[in-house]
């Protein structure tokens, strides 16, 4: 299980269960294809991010609606996200880009991607 602390407090996450169920939720709550919230995670979408805090919550028991943490009724602080994946586990299979201290959360994923190659390329 990977640890994802929102808030300060810390949840646990199994990234490879999908439920068709939270899929669903998902789709209906973003009124998008679930795809599109994957890849919105990968690219660093706040409505996909917010989803995935969501979907955190409901797996922990927290009933809090989409829908307040969308419209900011429910605040969750970006600066105090952090998913620490399971041990031997690595950043590919984690559901979202983490930022590190060195890296600033406003940058986007394609920016870090980008700005991870080396000099001159």
């Amino acid at each position: 299980m990977a640890k994802v602390t929102v808030n300060g407090e810390v949840f646990e996450w199994d990234p490879v269960r999908k439920p068709m169920s939270e899929a669903l939720a998902v789709e209906n709550a973003l009124k998008i294809p679930y795809v599109q919230y994957e890849q919105g995670l990968q690219e660093g979408s706040a409505r996909s991010l917010a989803a995935f805090i969501w979907l955190v919550w409901r797996r922990n028991g927290r009933d809090v609606p989409l829908e307040d943490i969308l419209s900011g009724a429910v605040e969750v602080d970006l600066a105090g996200l952090d998913i620490e994946p399971e041990e031997g586990e690595t950043g590919p299979t984690n559901p979202i880009p983490i930022v590190s201290s060195t890296t600033d959360a406003s940058t986007s994923a394609s920016s870090r991607k980008s700005s991870a190659s080396g000099p001159g390329k």
